[in-house]
């Protein structure tokens, strides 16, 4: 869904939309009091998100991924694999042969991070078929979810983009809101991805923690050389991104000095043929996601000719180690865990 100008603020076209508005912020309420209670096989930990459009989730989802197999856990993913047909039976990434048919993030996830990650729109299915494929698998990361109420879970973190913030306060159409903001107060962490908590969170959680994207390198698509991030200052890039936000990642681009032509794709979106070959063609460097390369159609025919952006995010200290101690309490004592 394209994200309209009009959800940032509560004009004209706003107010027309409030009253339905009102009714999908009912029914999320009645779906999140009718969520299952049920304790998960394993802790299942949701990074979700209540607003429409990208906010960050999948680099949290890979930190989070790390941060647990650093700590000695076996992790493994679930994600809904939007914009494909999965088909009845869920999608084991060991076994999918392109994006295509499970999905960017998932294909993203799966081959930065070589955990286990299935992929289906009921989560609970993914889950069930996740831990009898991968039994050593002892905490399930769901990328995305948070509104899927049939997924026991353990934990729920909220994902928050720090330039578009809440938008409106407003639900769905009349506002980016999934459900009310009622609900931030109730899960476990809310993350603002790239700027300040107390600006956008104000009055609505006792607490919110910044995360910030943080570039690492350029890895040259033609042979994988990486290249120093402070090369892009002052260069002129033609910079793709079919990202929920695209925006955020051009002015990253911006911050680094470039100079950059924006060429914004649809979410999950990928480039046709014609159009790599066109922007190859233009003479300045192509610079995308890591999400968007593995949906790059056309193999670079020299160097420097497309860039991917490498980085991450670092969890807060003080949110891992919260996070690692109710897993060990809950593997200590699994018969006293409530959700």
């Amino acid at each position: 869904m394209r994200y309209p100008g009009f959800w940032q603020r509560r004009g004209l076209t706003a107010r027309l939309l409030w009253p339905l508005s009102r009714l999908v912020c009912a029914e999320a309420a009645r779906r999140r009091r009718r969520a299952s209670r049920e304790e998960p096989a394993c802790p299942v930990i949701v990074v979700g998100n209540i607003t429409v459009g990208g906010t960050g989730k999948t680099p949290v989802v890979m930190a989070l991924v790390e941060a647990l197999r650093e700590a000695g856990y076996t992790p493994g993913v679930i994600s809904r694999g939007f914009g494909v047909k999965v088909g009845i039976e869920p999608v084991d990434l060991a076994e999918a042969k392109e994006p295509s048919r499970c999905g960017d993030e998932p294909w993203l996830i799966h081959r930065r991070t070589g955990v286990p990650v299935v992929v289906h729109p009921r989560r609970r299915q993914a889950a069930d078929q996740l831990l009898a494929r991968y039994p050593e698998v002892d905490v399930i990361v769901s990328d995305d979810g948070l509104q899927h109420h049939r997924l026991p879970r353990t934990l729920e973190w909220v994902v928050v983009d720090g330039r578009r913030g809440l938008g409106n306060g407003w639900c769905l159409p009349a506002g980016p809101l999934r459900e009310s903001t009622d609900v931030l107060g109730e899960v476990d962490a809310v993350l603002v991805n790239g700027g300040e908590p107390a600006a956008i969170l104000s009055g609505l959680v006792p607490e919110g923690r910044r995360i910030d994207f943080a570039p690492s390198a350029l890895v040259d698509a033609f042979d994988d050389r990486e290249l120093p991030v402070s090369s892009l200052a002052g260069k002129a890039v033609l910079a793709v991104a079919g990202i929920g936000n695209p925006d955020r990642f051009f002015a990253m681009l911006e911050a680094r000095g470039a100079r950059v032509a924006k060429r914004a794709l649809d979410d999950h979106a990928a480039p046709t043929t014609a159009q790599a070959r066109a922007w190859m063609a233009d003479g300045r460097p192509v610079v995308m996601t890591q999400k968007d390369a593995v949906k790059w159609p056309e193999q670079p025919t020299r160097p420097g000719q497309v860039l991917v952006v490498q980085g991450g995010i670092k969890l807060p200290d003080e949110l891992m180690q919260a996070t690692l101690k109710m897993l060990a309490e809950r593997r200590s004592h699994p018969e006293d865990s409530t959700r």
